[in-house]
């Protein structure tokens, strides 16, 4: 068995390169999972009937791909072929698909190529495991390669998870390779929900600008706003007409007061007019009392002359001095009278100050009057213009037609948004950068030293581990347990029922002895375990004697299971009365959980197509479901009798917990064979209830209470 690792892998390498696959994993690749549905449990993706490998990344992003714009990392869990993602937080409009890096690699040749010093897979590939004894659970916990045989039901999914977590828990680093929902969490981080509220936000400026461009298609901002002037100038000349009353008032007051100032000044210059003879005869009184005022001075000045001393020349003064006396006289005549006749000052100071007043109210008047009329003729030309422009019945409607419909306050919003378009665009990009670098480190840290998965673990090769614990051997190959048994570095335990559906090999390759060896066979037939006699007869094989569940197809009589109840819990056959199936109906009709096992891949993508709208049930083959238990499963027997798949319909019908419900036409079970899946079905003597036009019928009412209704 020294080349045994070489004829392996190469015989995984010759299947491979047979069914498409890939030995390794390109990290950068994305695959597009569909788009997201939002249902009442949160979003999610149908991948019922397609093989998922095991995911490394997943994000929400748009048709181009996580790289083309937003990616938002989400947290996931696989749970039957639904991919049910976490709550995101704030997510762009435009990332409604689901993409995800997927390792689909097939790792079993790497690690059986590459296998270094591995005695657990040498010894359990020469079909040599270590000696079996004491509890079967204390396997897990000594040195060397055991194997564990179980019927369904025998409790050894439950005994590898338990010994695994112990094992984790004092400090072991452990590989449990088991069926197992995948879940991808992501951290939570503040930093990467601002980024992703501000793409949101940026995503419904985008989408408004967008949504008011189609509102605003048929709508012409210049003809409106030319129809909006006309109306409001309509609207102006209206108020100026106010105005203009108003103006016109005040220019009739205007008018009145410079016609009243015209009047006063007349006055006033009537009345001074009259006293012009009376003002002359005062100035003319001035005049002579000033001229008086001198000759009585030089009459003072003769007379002191005259009378101090004699005087040559005395005589001749004194002739002046009489003929001074004498002009002095005549002059006090003309004062008296001019005084007589004149008027007085302050009469003459009146005249002048109401003159000069009535001037003054006149310019003021006439200023006024003036300049109402100036605002009187010029609200009357503005008004005569914006009058000269008005608005049509036609412009009347479509500008209540715009506003109804609010497209002014829309091309106002419009506007304002396309303004700040340019700038978001730039500011997008960088968010979308950073919400990927954020992406990036936004997986959560998993425990390293317990690895649950059901699919080979795809690190670095060489990696090791202290306890590889592997369930379902019965459906994996060879080459697949003794690649995990090679990571082992201390224990090994492998678990499995030998009559669990076989590891499928493309019937090209079937005749390949190498391939049939290895990759055709289980780990158990390589150690000559084929039946649970072979199992108890092999020195190292624990047998599980736990009692399987008690819903079985062998342990039902009359619709009872195990325990002896009925209808609710047991085996149900539906029958189709040999008509055609009608899928939909039973689906909608099916207690929530329910799992749908068809017999072949065609007849299962038929049965997912009716269960679009059901994400929670599982469907599948015996060989998919395999492992995983439902509280009720519902066998598809009339796609196909199950004659050639009888290892398939056995690990079909241990799926249920509580109720199995058989799809069949009761003509063809009492016309099957004994022994064949069908005769099965007939000698268990189940409850037989007729499908109906609404699917599965309610079970039955009874008082027993250790029944369960689905």
């Amino acid at each position: 068995m020294a080349n045994w690792r070489h004829e392996a892998a190469e015989a995984v390498g010759t299947e491979t390169a047979h069914t498409g696959g890939t030995a390794r994993v390109d990290g950068d690749t994305w695959q597009d999972l569909g788009a997201a549905r939002t249902t009442d449990d949160g979003l999610a993706v149908d991948l019922r009937g397609t093989s998922v490998g095991t995911l490394l990344d997943v994000r929400l992003a748009g048709a181009e791909g996580p790289r083309g714009g937003a990616a938002v990392p989400v947290g996931a869990r696989l749970r039957h072929g639904v991919l049910w993602l976490d709550d995101p937080g704030p997510v762009p409009p435009e990332c409604d698909r689901v993409w995800a890096r997927i390792d689909a690699a097939d790792h079993r040749a790497a690690l059986l190529a590459d296998l270094g010093f591995a005695p657990l897979a040498d010894r359990l590939a020469a079909g040599k495991p270590d000696r079996a004894h004491g509890d079967p659970q204390r396997a897990c916990f000594l040195p060397g390669v055991r194997l564990i045989w179980g019927a369904p039901g025998t409790g050894k999914t439950t005994l590898l998870t338990r010994a695994a977590t112990e094992l984790a828990e004092a400090g072991h680093r452990v590989l449990l390779l088991s069926r197992a929902e995948q879940t991808l969490p992501v951290t939570v981080d503040a930093a990467r929900a601002s980024v992703q509220q501000q793409l949101v936000d940026i995503a419904g400026a985008g989408q408004r600008l967008a949504e008011l461009r189609r509102l605003l298609a048929d709508f012409d901002p210049s003809a409106f706003a030319a129809v909006q002037r006309r109306i409001d100038d309509q609207d102006r000349a209206d108020a100026l007409e106010a105005k203009l009353v108003e103006a016109q008032r005040v220019y009739d007051v205007a008018a009145a007061d410079l016609a009243q100032a015209r009047q006063e000044l007349r006055r006033a210059r009537d009345e001074w007019e009259q006293a012009e003879d009376g003002r002359r005869r005062l100035t003319e009184s001035r005049a002579l009392s000033a001229k008086l005022a001198d000759v009585d001075a030089e009459l003072a000045r003769l007379h002191l002359k005259v009378e101090r001393r004699r005087y040559r020349g005395r005589s001749r003064d004194r002739t002046s001095l009489y003929r001074m006396e004498r002009e002095r006289d005549a002059l006090r005549q003309r004062v008296e009278t001019a005084t007589d006749a004149a008027i007085s000052a302050e009469r003459a100071s009146a005249l002048d100050t109401a003159l000069s007043d009535a001037h003054h109210w006149l310019d003021e008047a006439a200023r006024d009057e003036s300049e109402a009329y100036t605002r009187v003729e010029s609200l009357h030309a503005k008004i005569a213009q914006l009058r000269s422009a008005k608005p049509s019945e036609q412009d009347l409607r479509f500008h209540a037609d715009c506003l109804d419909r609010g497209l002014p306050e829309l091309q106002d919003e419009y506007d304002e948004l396309a303004r700040l378009s340019d700038e978001q665009a730039a500011r997008r990009g960088q968010l979308e950068e950073r919400l990927w670098w954020l992406g990036e480190r936004a997986r959560a840290d998993r425990d390293e030293r317990l690895v649950h998965t059901d699919r080979l673990p795809h690190g670095d090769v060489g990696e090791a581990f202290d306890v590889v614990l592997v369930d379902d051997a019965g459906t994996r190959s060879a080459a697949e347990v003794l690649a995990a048994v090679g990571l082992a570095k201390h224990t090994a335990v492998i678990a499995g029922d030998a009559g669990s559906p076989q590891p499928w090999v493309v019937p090209s390759l079937r005749d390949d002895a190498a391939v049939r060896r290895w990759c055709g066979a289980t780990v158990l037939a390589h150690c000559g375990i084929r039946t649970e006699a072979d199992a108890r007869s092999h020195p190292g094989c624990y047998v599980l004697t736990t009692p399987p569940r008690r819903i079985s197809l062998d342990a039902t009589r009359g619709g009872r299971g195990a325990e002896g109840t009925t209808d609710g819990d047991g085996v149900i056959v539906l029958d189709t009365g040999g008509e055609a199936v009608r899928h939909e109906d039973i689906v909608a009709s099916l207690p929530r959980g329910t799992a749908i096992i068809a017999p072949h891949r065609t007849a299962a993508a038929t049965w997912s197509a009716a269960a679009r709208q059901r994400l929670d049930l599982a469907v599948g083959t015996a060989r998919t479901m395999h492992g995983a238990e439902f509280d009720a499963v519902l066998v598809d027997l009339v796609s196909d009798d199950w004659r050639v798949r009888t290892r398939a319909f056995a690990s079909a019908t241990t799926r249920a917990r509580c109720t199995l419900y058989l799809l069949a036409d009761a003509a063809a079970l009492a016309e099957a064979d004994p022994g064949t899946p069908l005769g099965r079905v007939r000698a268990a003597q189940a409850d037989v209830r007729p499908v109906g036009r609404i699917g599965v019928p309610a079970p039955r009412a009874t008082a027993e209470t250790g029944v369960m209704t689905p």
